[in-house]
Parts: C-alpha cells; structure tokens; sequence
C-alpha cells in the first residue's frame, strides 16, 4: 500500500542515531505507528531511555551498538541485525556528526577525514552489509541537511552532499528492487547539533524534531516524493 491509506504496523525499520534529536523522533514516531524498530547509537544508555518510550508505544525493540568511525563496529552491528530481524522493510540513515566547522580549504585534514568516515563513510559501508537484509520495495531514508555543499560547513557540509551523491546513485542501482532512496531536509531544528552550529539562535525560534518527522513516515509507508525533499515544505501546496 501507498500514501495515506499505508500502514507501519508490523514493518521493521533501522533508525541510526536514534539517541537523541531527529533519530530519537523519528523512532518514536514509528513505535507510535506499529513498527517494529532496530535502533543504533553509540551512547547506548541515552538509546535506552528512546527504547523505553518506544516500548511504552507497544513497539518492540532491538538495541545495537554502533561506531561509524569503526569499520569493525559496521560489520558487526551488521551481522546482529541479520541475526535480530529477516528482513528490513524500511532503514533511516540519520547518524552524524557536525565537525569543525569553517571554509573547507582551511579545515584541518585530519579532522575532515573523522568527520567523513561518520556521515559519509561508515554509512556506506553499512548500506552495503545491509543491502542483501533490505526488502524489495523497502524505504530508504537518507537524512541530509541544508549544509549539503553549502560553503562554510567545513567536512559536514562535504559529508551530506556525498550522503545526498549517494542516494542519487542507490536509488538509481536498487530501482529494479523497487526500493525508494530519498534524501530527506528536516531544516532547522531544535537539537544539540543545531545549537553546537548556531549558539547565537534562540532555541525556542525553531521546531522540535518531532514537527519533521511526517516525510519520513511518509517513504517508510511506501511514498516516493522524488530524490530529495525539504521536510519544512511537506504538506504545503
């Protein structure tokens, strides 16, 4: 099923860096929606606190520990997630990390190639353990950000528009999948990232992350909106 007639109930979806901020929404979103969720992060006590309120939404859960900096860390997480689940109906790539930020002609190398191996890097090698697990048909979420390319976001803004590159290119390779790939803009928001990156903003002038999940919900139930969209503009005509 497509569109607003489309159910989560019972599809088992992959949220990384689903901790805090949009991953956090966006899973528990989809507890509240009947999914069944395979959550990821590094700081696996802040997970659990997610964990808890998902449950509470009658959703089950399987917590998996996850370093996109350690290549060990993406195998592994991938194979318990082999082992937890048969198949995956959706997957939503949100895991990353801001960086230095500053003109990326200047930016320490160093510190650009950490950066890359979290939100560009590590993530495909996980889509790539993952591919053979993700179903026919699946979502495929891929967050991306307004910093895409955008000068001055030092290694970030380089990281997304490779992540954003990399939906072109898997959407075009599993379309004879039927699987949707679709880079997903939630905009401004009011997370920790958000205020690392802007410390001169007042919190309380941008959205909680649970305004931007709608999009999301929407690819994961079977829509195809196009390779990217701004989650700010969903639903406006």
């Amino acid at each position: 099923m497509t569109g607003d007639g489309a159910t989560l109930d019972g599809s088992r979806v992959l949220v990384t860096g689903a901790s805090r901020g949009y991953g956090a929404a966006i899973a528990r979103a989809l507890a509240a929606h009947g999914a069944r969720l395979v959550l990821t992060a590094t700081d696996l006590d802040r997970l659990a606190r997610v964990e808890h309120d998902c449950r509470e939404a009658g959703a089950g859960c399987v917590l998996v520990p996850l370093d996109l900096t350690s290549a060990a860390s993406v195998d592994a997480a991938a194979e318990a997630i082999a082992r937890a689940v048969p198949r995956l109906e959706g997957v939503v790539m949100n895991a990353g990390v801001l960086g230095p930020l500053g003109p990326i002609g200047t930016t320490d190398v160093g510190a650009t190639a950490r950066t890359l191996q979290v939100d560009l890097v590590g993530q495909v090698r996980l889509l790539q353990r993952l591919a053979p697990l993700i179903a026919d048909r699946a979502g495929v979420v891929l967050v991306t950000s307004d910093a895409a390319g955008r000068p001055g976001y030092g290694a970030y803004g380089l990281g997304k528009a490779g992540l954003e590159a990399l939906g072109l290119m898997l959407r075009d390779e599993w379309a004879g999948r039927g699987i949707r790939v679709v880079a997903v803009n939630p905009g401004p928001m009011r997370t920790a990232m958000r205020a690392e990156a802007h410390p001169e903003e007042n919190p309380a002038t941008v959205p909680p992350p649970s305004e931007r999940v709608a999009p999301v919900l929407a690819v994961l139930k079977g829509v195809d909106p196009g390779p990217r969209v701004q989650a700010a503009e969903w639903g406006l005509s």
